[in-house]
């Protein structure tokens, strides 16, 4: 008899687990717990920094592996046992993986091509903490954690073709996404490519296993390609992201961030793999 593949979820953080306005998990804490319980996997991919994550994980009792800023690099807890050697670099508690291209260039990449764009842009590191406050919501400790960039610049369009920069962007060989609140430049890294990896390293501890990803925006795309089973959520006040290519895999949820979240796990952990 073959072996029942375990469920791992791979799901985004802000406007999906937590809410867009209060970062808080709310309906989904609970069914949170339930995938604690039964000892399913929860991998945080978010475009947040590893300082943000930590502080998070220890907020909601998680201590499985996490991604940071949009797949620019991935965290896990040194205790966890490989078949192999163990991945990455050891940075303090956790075996790290780097993927992504470093902050500088891309600072230095995204004010080039928006000069070259006629577009006007504010990127993060040119952003007062009271700055990232206001356009985030982030309570001030918050905020410095989330200036805290490696892999990904989050910016604001101030005036331009959002268009033009992405294909500027683009013709530099790097890469621009969506979020909820900022655009994004990166390069080398997307949320999916650390999911493959991840994914990789589970089914040698695990044995068979089945991914699950859920999200709310655009660059969580590459999130979606990457699992076997895919939910996008809803945005306020109820409608879901425009996405330019949608997997065959991906069903949409009727509810907005958490509580789509609720519905959508909820739904695994009741009807089983029978769903999945």
């Amino acid at each position: 008899m073959n072996a029942k593949p375990h469920l791992v979820i791979f799901t985004d953080l802000d406007g999906t687990l937590l809410a867009e306005d209060t970062y808080e998990p709310g309906p989904a804490l609970p069914v949170l717990e339930q995938c604690h319980k039964r000892n399913i996997p929860v991998v945080f991919c978010s475009s947040k920094t590893a300082e943000e994550m930590l502080a998070l994980r220890e907020k909601l009792n998680n201590s499985d592996p996490f991604v940071v800023e949009n797949g620019g690099g991935i965290y896990i807890p040194s205790q966890m046992s490989f078949p192999s050697s163990p991945p990455g670099k050891r940075v303090g508690n956790y075996y790290f993986i780097e993927i992504g291209t470093g902050i500088s260039a891309l600072r230095e990449t995204l004010k080039r091509a928006a000069k070259q764009a006629g577009v006007r842009i504010k990127g993060m590191g040119d952003m007062s903490v009271a700055e990232v406050v206001q356009f985030t919501g982030l309570p001030e400790p918050d905020a410095r954690r989330a200036m805290k960039r490696q892999f990904d610049e989050p910016f604001i369009i101030l005036e331009g073709s959002p268009e033009r920069l992405a294909a500027e962007i683009e013709r530099l060989g790097f890469e621009m996404t969506k979020g909820g609140r900022f655009y994004h430049i990166l390069k080398g890294c997307d949320k999916g490519k650390a999911v493959e990896i991840l994914a990789r390293l589970y089914r040698e501890m695990k044995g068979p296993i089945v991914t699950i990803g859920i999200g709310n925006a655009q660059n969580d795309l590459p999130l979606f390609m990457a699992v076997d089973r895919a939910f996008l959520v809803q945005n306020p006040p109820g409608t879901w992201a425009e996405m330019p290519e949608l997997p065959p895999s991906l069903e949409r949820i009727q509810g907005i961030g958490p509580e789509g979240w609720a519905q959508a796990i909820s739904g695994l952990l009741v009807n089983g793999m029978r769903n999945v």
